[in-house]
């Protein structure tokens, strides 16, 4: 380790400790109370807390001087929270797809621009498998799971990710108009998908579900794409979303 990437983890473990102890107590600290439970110095922890506070992770009281959570915190919490209930409510879903079709069924979410794989449910006498296994990450404009997160997203960013007028801003659309994207041969030769997305209350995607398999078995995935939907249409009910998705 370099002393440079040491210093990195220091700082990290520093800041770390600052918020665990903010968060034991519902009062907030001053500085001589954080002090004295992270038994860092006080010119330390200055620099933490305005780097801290520069980000929304934590916020001053002018009045009392206390330092207090920021609300930072709970939107990261209430994103942690969706990523969880999304999982806890589409497995079971997903199960039941992997009974009907006998393939490999996975979910996805987005991370920035990219997708990355957090739970996959597959037949336990599948000899042959695609390699789209939990932690798997790719860009978000590459293969089904991603395009169908990305077809989906609001009208600004999906047109920054995919531009206006390009090839792929067309297959969007195709996405959106029959509720499922497509892919064959894109991350792994001799592999195909389908994958629809699964949306909140409020109709933004939070992640995509689908099934992926070789090829061999699955030459036209837009056959399993109205039982993809139908998965994705399930998991979303169960999250509390009961309209269709709005357009943008």
């Amino acid at each position: 380790m370099t002393a440079g990437v040491a210093r990195g983890s220091r700082t990290l473990g520093r800041g770390l400790a600052v918020l665990q102890a903010l968060g034991s107590t519902a009062d907030g600290c001053t500085v001589a109370e954080l002090a004295s439970a992270t038994a860092l110095d006080r010119a330390v922890l200055y620099r933490l807390l305005e780097t801290l506070a520069g980000s929304g992770f934590v916020v001053r009281d002018g009045g009392t001087r206390r330092f207090r959570l920021g609300v930072a915190l709970v939107e990261l919490g209430a994103r942690a929270s969706r990523g969880l209930e999304v999982r806890r409510v589409a497995v079971p879903v997903m199960k039941s797809l992997v009974d009907q079709v006998g393939e490999a069924v996975c979910l996805a979410v987005r991370d920035r621009n990219d997708v990355v794989v957090v739970d996959r449910v597959e037949p336990p006498a599948l000899f042959v498998r695609v390699g789209y296994y939990v932690g798997f990450r790719h860009p978000l404009i590459v293969g089904a799971h991603g395009r169908a997160l990305l077809a989906y997203l609001g009208g600004a960013e999906r047109e920054r990710l995919a531009g206006r007028d390009s090839p792929l801003a067309a297959e969007l659309n195709a996405t959106r108009s029959r509720g499922f994207a497509l892919s064959k041969d894109e991350l792994e030769r001799g592999a195909s998908g389908v994958a629809a997305p699964v949306l909140d209350r409020a109709g933004r995607p939070i992640a995509s579900v689908g099934v992926v398999a070789p090829t061999a078995r699955l030459a036209d995935p837009s056959m399993l794409g109205p039982r993809v939907h139908g998965l994705a249409v399930e998991v979303s009910r169960r999250l509390g979303f009961a309209g269709v998705a709005p357009a943008r």
